[in-house]
Parts: C-alpha cells; sequence; structure tokens
C-alpha cells in the first residue's frame, strides 16, 4: 500500500487515517464547520492533520483529553503549528485538502467496497 503525505513546515508528515469513530466525527464536524467558515473551519483542518499524523503528539495535544471534542482537540493542534511552527492558514488548508478525500472514503465507503468487503468476510448486504 502506498503511504501519503502531507507536508508543512519544510517536513513530510505520513498519513494515517484515525479510527472510524474518530474519522466521523472530523467529517461530521468538518460538515458543521463549512456552514460557520472561520475558527472553526481552521480548527477541523489542524484536528485532521493531528489526529492523521504524529502532528498531534508533537503539538502535545490529545484527543481523549480533549474529550474527543475535534474543536478544542484542533485548537490546540492549530496553536501549535501557527505559533510554534509558523504555519499559515493556507499551508493548513492545503494540507486538509490532500486528506480530506481519504477521511471521506474512511467514513462513507461507495457502494462496491461494501459489497467487496462483505464477500471477503462472508457477511450479507441483506439485513
Amino acid at each position: 500500500m502506498d503511504v501519503t503525505f502531507i507536508e508543512l513546515f519544510g517536513e513530510k508528515h505520513a498519513v494515517t487515517i484515525p479510527d472510524f469513530a474518530a474519522t466521523e466525527e472530523l467529517m461530521i464536524a468538518f460538515a458543521g464547520a463549512q456552514r460557520r467558515g472561520g475558527v472553526a473551519l481552521q480548527r477541523v483542518y489542524a484536528a485532521a492533520v493531528g489526529l492523521c499524523t504524529r502532528v498531534g503528539k508533537h503539538a502535545g495535544a490529545d484527543y481523549a483529553a480533549e474529550r474527543f471534542d475535534v474543536l478544542a482537540y484542533g485548537g490546540k493542534v492549530y496553536t501549535w503549528l501557527r505559533r510554534e511552527k509558523g504555519v499559515g492558514i493556507a499551508d493548513l488548508g492545503k494540507a486538509f485538502t490532500v486528506l480530506l478525500p481519504l477521511l471521506g472514503a474512511a467514513a462513507f465507503p461507495r457502494d462496491e467496497e461494501v459489497k467487496t468487503a462483505l464477500g471477503n468476510s462472508g457477511g450479507s448486504a441483506e439485513a
């Protein structure tokens, strides 16, 4: 499997999609932040970067300690990226554009992917 990377503060960071719950929470927060825009959207971008790479750990952010609150966690990662690493908002948005399709595919698999997974596991698509 190919590894995807994002680039921030002059370094490449390997991407690993988090567990389903965190991925779904990111996508729900992203949908809400799109309607509000501004700071909420920036925090979602930062949360995605933090949860999908080691950046969150480097920032000292802990998703569980933030009670699995995407915006609170994203605020911690965002502050570290902006203050400590000088990451611009445009660069953060660019990194998120790499992550968004990966997160979307993980949270909302296409019908064929579901059928394939069920076929391989012996499960049934019928309820």
